[in-house]
C-alpha cells in the first residue's frame, strides 16, 4: 500500500471516530436515562476505537507532521483511561470525570503546541487553531473539577468534553493532515528549490578537481 493511501484512510478514520465521539457527547447529553453500566461500556469502548485511530495516525506519516506527531502517547493514554474506566468505575464513579478530565485538558495543550507549529508551516488559520485549543483546554480542567464542586455539573462537563474535543480534533485534522504532493510542488510551494540548488552547488565546490596532465 502507498503511503498516500495510509495517509488518507488515517485521516478519514480519524474524521469518521471523532465524529462519533462528538455525537456521543451530545447523545449523553440529551438523553440522561442510561443506566451507569451503559455509560461505562459506551464511553470505554469509544476511548479505546479513538486510541486506535491517533495510533493509526501517528504511523500514516501524513506531510506537515502536525495533527498526528503526539498521537502515539495521547492514543495510548486514551486506551488506558478506556480500561480503567472498566476496572474502577464501580468503586470510584467520579474516576471517569477526573480522567476524562485530564485527558482532555492534555490534548488541549498538545492542540496549543500544534497551533503554534502551524504558524511556523505558514497555515493562515493558526490563531484559531490556537483559541479552539485554550478553550478545549479550559473544558478539561472544567471537567477534571466538577467533582469537587457543587456549581458544576458532572455528567453534563464529561458530555460537554466528549463533544468539544471530538469537534477540535475533527477540525485540527480536517485542516493540517495533508496527503505527500509531488516534490516539484513542494519545492514551489516551500522554497525548498533553492535549498536544493545551494546544496547541489556547495558538493559541486568541494569535489576535487581533475588534474590537468
Amino acid at each position: 500500500m502507498k503511503k498516500n493511501d495510509i495517509v488518507l484512510q488515517a485521516k478519514i478514520f480519524n474524521l469518521i471516530i471523532h465524529s462519533f465521539m462528538a455525537a456521543i457527547g451530545l447523545f449523553l447529553l440529551l438523553f440522561t436515562g442510561l443506566k451507569p453500566v451503559q455509560e461505562v461500556i459506551l464511553i470505554s469502548v469509544l476511548c479505546v476505537m479513538v486510541g486506535g485511530a491517533k495510533i493509526l495516525g501517528y504511523f500514516s506519516n501524513d506531510l506537515y507532521r502536525l495533527a498526528f506527531q503526539f498521537d502515539f502517547a495521547s492514543g495510548l493514554f486514551l486506551i488506558s483511561i478506556g480500561i480503567l474506566f472498566c476496572i474502577f468505575s464501580w468503586k470510584d464513579p467520579m474516576i471517569i470525570s477526573r480522567l476524562f478530565g485530564i485527558y482532555v485538558l492534555f490534548d488541549g495543550l498538545l492542540k496549543l503546541q500544534t497551533a503554534i507549529d502551524a504558524k511556523k508551516f505558514g497555515i493562515h488559520k493558526w490563531l484559531v487553531m490556537l483559541i479552539t485549543a485554550v478553550l478545549v483546554a479550559g473544558v478539561g480542567i472544567l471537567t477534571l473539577v466538577a467533582p469537587y464542586s457543587e456549581l458544576l455539573s458532572q455528567f453534563v462537563l464529561l458530555s460537554v468534553s466528549l463533544m468539544a474535543d471530538g469537534f477540535v480534533n475533527i477540525w485540527f485534522t480536517a485542516y493540517t493532515v495533508r496527503v505527500r504532493a509531488k516534490k516539484k510542488n513542494l519545492e514551489e510551494r516551500f522554497g525548498l528549490k533553492d535549498l536544493t540548488d545551494k546544496k547541489e552547488e556547495k558538493e559541486t565546490a568541494c569535489e576535487p578537481k581533475e588534474k590537468k596532465v
